[in-house]
């Protein structure tokens, strides 16, 4: 069984949350900036982790893109960012992201980056912005060298992050 079957249902269950329905469908540009603020915190933590240890991975970073498309965000329909916009589930996360080892942190690249690389060209047609975190240089590549290093045992690493996606999912339809 591979990775990707492994976490097939947690992966579903992440894409069937009333906010990943609205996501794809296309948000408000004050409800995806509050989304992206979140994932550039994310992305910032996972990034910052995975930096030493996985040094040959360096063209998976999206922080700073997701950060450029913040500002334009904020810039075209005049967003405001605020520190109350952190969603709780972000502290979580970054406790649990800076204990993990390589294949922790593979698994949590594998979940979020590969969901770029997919998902994500969904989901910058139809978001405000120009979706910049959804560019990758060279992505076909970049998907084969992280196969490359992804092996079974990861699968419940990779839940976990599923379960982190499907929280932060929660707590951003309720705001």
């Amino acid at each position: 069984m591979s990775l990707r079957d492994l976490t097939h249902q947690v992966h579903q269950q992440a894409e069937r949350t009333e906010f990943a329905r609205k996501l794809i469908k296309g948000l408000p540009p004050k409800e995806y900036h509050l989304y992206l603020y979140n994932q550039y915190m994310i992305y910032s933590i996972l990034e910052t982790a995975a930096e030493t240890v996985l040094p040959e991975l360096k063209e998976i970073r999206r922080a700073e893109r997701i950060y450029a498309d913040l500002r334009e965000l904020e810039r075209e329909y005049s967003i405001e960012t605020t520190p109350n916009m952190l969603m709780p589930v972000v502290s979580e996360y970054e406790r649990h992201v800076i204990k993990l080892d390589r294949n922790g942190l593979l698994a949590h690249i594998y979940v979020r980056h590969f969901g770029d690389m997919y998902g994500g060209q969904i989901i910058k047609k139809r978001n405000p912005g120009s979706g910049t975190m959804y560019d990758f240089d060279d992505v076909e590549n970049l998907k084969i060298k992280i196969r490359s290093m992804l092996s079974d045992d990861m699968a419940d690493e990779a839940r976990i992050c599923f379960d982190f996606a499907v929280q932060l999912f929660e707590e951003l339809s309720n705001e």
